[in-house]
C-alpha cells in the first residue's frame, strides 16, 4: 500500500471524525439545555437524579470514542460516502453508455453497473484505513500534530468532500447526457 495514499485517506478520515465530534458536542449542548428546562418541572425531579447519575466517562466514550462510538461510526459512514463520490462518476458513465447501447435494462443490471465499480474502488480505501484498525495508529499520530497541520488538513478535507459532491453531480449529468444523445 502506498504510504502517501494511506496517510491522505487517514488524515481525511481523522478530520471527518473531528468535525463529527464538534457537531455532536454542539447538539448535546442544545439537547442538555432542553433537558435542564424539562427537569425543572416538579413531577420529573425524581428522574433528575437518574439523569445526573450517568457517568460522564461512559457518555464521552459513547459519543466521542474513536474505537466504538457514535462519532466514529458516523465518521466511517461519511468517509465511505465521500470517497465513493469519486468512483461513482465511473459508475454513472458506465450506466449512461449501457443505457444508450443496450436500451432499457433490468433494475438488477442497473444496480450491478452502479455498485461494482464503487465496490472495486473502495477496496484500496478499506485496506488503507480500516484493515487492522490502521486509523487508530494514525489518530494517535495526528493528535500530536500542531495547529498549522490541523488547519491545513481541515481545508483539504473540506475540498475533498465538496469535490466528491461535485463529482457525483457531474456523474449524474454525464450519465443523462450520454444516455440521451
Amino acid at each position: 500500500m502506498d504510504f502517501k495514499f494511506e496517510y491522505f485517506l487517514n488524515a481525511i478520515h481523522y478530520n471527518i471524525y473531528l468535525e463529527e465530534v464538534w457537531t455532536n458536542k454542539k447538539v448535546n449542548k442544545l439537547v442538555n439545555g432542553l433537558f435542564a428546562v424539562i427537569f425543572r418541572i416538579p413531577f420529573i425531579r425524581k428522574y433528575r437524579k437518574k439523569y445526573d447519575g450517568q457517568k460522564a466517562k461512559e457518555l464521552d466514550d459513547f459519543y466521542y470514542g474513536n474505537k466504538a462510538g457514535l462519532s466514529i461510526s458516523v465518521a466511517h459512514y461519511c468517509f465511505g460516502y465521500f470517497y465513493s463520490g469519486y468512483s461513482i462518476l465511473f459508475s454513472f458513465l458506465l450506466g449512461g453508455f449501457a443505457l444508450r447501447e443496450l436500451g432499457n435494462l433490468s433494475n438488477v443490471t442497473k444496480l450491478a453497473i452502479l455498485a461494482i465499480p464503487i465496490g472495486l474502488c473502495y477496496i484500496p480505501a478499506y485496506r488503507a484505513v480500516f484493515a487492522k484498525d490502521r486509523y487508530q495508529k494514525y489518530f494517535r499520530q495526528f493528535k500530536k500534530e500542531d495547529e498549522h497541520w490541523h488547519r491545513k488538513w481541515k481545508r483539504i478535507t473540506f475540498a475533498f468532500c465538496i469535490g466528491s459532491i461535485v463529482t457525483t453531480i457531474l456523474g449524474i449529468c454525464a450519465a443523462f447526457a450520454i444516455a440521451i444523445v
